[in-house]
């Protein structure tokens, strides 16, 4: 989970896979210079190298504040997304970027075994409610970015940088990067959005969805 110093403040953002962490991070980085615990290279290194069982800024709250007090902390913040969206991306990006997931997997069979155990795919299908710290300013993507960037504002005490968060990491740019042709995107049903909001019904409430 990525820190940033902005003025005198260390910021904590609890980047939730699938939820525009990765531009986040970019507008953090271009806005107030470089990160601390992220690691976009983690798993370029051998498996039997790696320090920790997922990539740093996708930790869960719980191993978070065993490894940093509350009180070091100035802010925090997150960005959610609708659990169900939230999930069909996380399944076509492993079964067409990373290729963890079977080609010819049936998103409906996959849906019912969620959330996986542990760590299960660097911690993606975790539920959100997992990594958001007590006390954290909680933003909806489908509000747009607007208001993050508003609130850092603030916090910052200046306009000065981005006024925009540029959208990065999306599947058809992966998908472009390593020249590939990616599986069908599967629909949402009544019945899979349902089974999902119960499954993640913690979450549901995250962005009053």
């Amino acid at each position: 989970m990525p820190l940033v110093r902005i003025q005198d403040k260390l910021v904590y953002f609890a980047h939730i896979p699938r939820c525009a962490g990765s531009a986040v991070e970019n507008y953090l980085t271009a806005r107030f210079g470089p990160l601390a615990f992220m690691d976009r290279r983690y798993f370029l290194t051998p498996t039997d190298e790696r320090w920790s069982q997922t990539s740093p800024q996708h930790i869960d709250r719980s191993t978070f504040s065993r490894l940093f007090p509350p009180s070091f902390i100035d802010a925090s913040f997150a960005v959610v997304r609708h659990p169900a969206q939230r999930l069909r991306s996380i399944f076509v990006r492993h079964r067409d970027i990373e290729r963890n997931i079977p080609a010819d997997a049936d998103f409906d069979d996959w849906i019912t075994q969620l959330p996986l155990p542990g760590f299960a795919l660097d911690n993606h299908t975790r539920p959100m409610t997992d990594f958001i710290p007590e006390g954290a300013v909680v933003f909806a993507l489908e509000q747009g970015l607007d208001p993050l960037i508003a609130w850092l504002d603030n916090l910052s005490g200046n306009t000065d940088g981005p006024r925009h968060v540029e959208v990065v990491n999306s599947h058809e740019q992966k998908l472009a990067v390593q020249e590939r042709e990616g599986g069908e995107i599967p629909p949402l049903n009544a019945a899979q959005v349902y089974r999902l909001e119960n499954t993640y019904a913690g979450d549901m409430a995250l962005g009053n969805y």
